[in-house]
């Protein structure tokens, strides 16, 4: 399953081209495991980039906030985290194992 990083990129629409060089076997195993998870080639590479764009982009790329997106930010950053069945589970159990 993909990330919700990468998914997005998947979400957005295709309007943009990408026209590349590639070694003759590498396309052609390519396609061959394209073929068996059920996608074309191009809907491989597509969500292959968008993992790895995803995993990096982070390390990539300086955040230039305003001061009022950095004001932002560090509400919700200091907010607390969202109470979901989750964590409310999570929480049961790790007071079992460690007490309160």
């Amino acid at each position: 399953m993909l990330a919700d990083a990468a998914q997005a990129y998947l979400d957005l629409p295709a309007d943009d081209r990408l026209e590349t060089r590639l070694p003759k076997v590498l396309k052609r195993h390519a396609e061959t495991v394209a073929k068996a998870k059920g996608e074309t080639l191009s809907e491989y590479v597509v969500k292959i980039l968008a993992e790895r764009v995803a995993d990096e982009i982070g390390s990539t790329q300086e955040w230039r906030l305003t001061a009022t997106e950095q004001a932002a930010l560090l509400q919700v950053l200091a907010a607390p985290a969202p109470s979901t069945a989750a964590l409310q589970a999570a929480t049961r159990r790790a007071e079992k194992l460690f007490g309160t």
